[in-house]
């Protein structure tokens, strides 16, 4: 059988099975430019209290979505959701279908997964090749 010209667009994975407590199912994650495209990705399927316990910020453009899980009604979120954006960390909270846009710079954390009654989906793409580690807010430096 003769390759295809166009097959090494067409990508499989990498996957991964129960990547953290509270996500549940197979996982897409590719922080480290495996698409080629110039950016990074994360699909998450949650079922259980998740969150990140502190507020950090990225030198690149982030884009976070909570979709519902329920192909229906992606909307009905199944979860209540809290975070804090910025230096004074105000606090967001929602039960809906929501995209957070982070430009660089932007802290943001806290986050906490509440009240879950269906698994949804947690959605990031950023704007890089290369995830890394974001810079963590402390009292010291933020």
């Amino acid at each position: 059988m003769t390759a295809k010209k166009y097959w090494k667009h067409v990508i499989q994975g990498p996957f991964y099975q129960n990547l953290e407590p509270g996500m549940t199912g197979t996982s897409i994650w590719a922080h480290h430019n495996e698409y080629g495209n110039g950016c990074t990705l994360g699909y998450h399927c949650i079922n259980a209290p998740y969150g990140e316990p502190k507020a950090h910020s990225h030198n690149f453009h982030e884009l976070i979505c909570f979709i519902g899980g329920n192909p229906e009604n992606i909307n009905d979120l199944g979860a209540e959701i809290h975070i804090r954006l910025g230096e004074e960390l105000e606090e967001h909270v929602f039960t809906t279908a929501t995209m957070l846009s982070l430009p660089p710079g932007l802290q943001h954390g806290y986050l906490e997964v509440k009240n879950i009654t269906r698994p949804f989906i947690l959605l990031e793409i950023s704007s890089t090749t290369e995830y890394g580690q974001p810079a963590e807010t402390t009292a010291e430096n933020g």
